[in-house]
């Protein structure tokens, strides 16, 4: 019985650790995710206001191929 009892706790706790490891991996992947959700909108920012910099608005707004 006391054997059964040890490995009955031993699992359970292996199974707490594996579930502790589980959280602890899926936090880092949401804080990866935030970063580059943060980074996409700074680079969106970052368009917009070269955008509006810009000297004259109408350049790059056409393409001429006709030569």
């Amino acid at each position: 019985m006391t054997m059964s009892l040890a490995s009955d706790f031993s699992a359970i706790q292996a199974a707490q650790t594996q579930q502790q490891i589980g959280v602890a991996v899926a936090k880092k992947s949401l804080d990866a995710a935030k970063q580059q959700g943060q980074a996409a909108i700074s680079l969106l920012e970052s368009a917009v206001q070269v955008q509006q910099q810009s000297l004259n608005p109408n350049v790059g707004r056409s393409l001429d191929v006709t030569g």
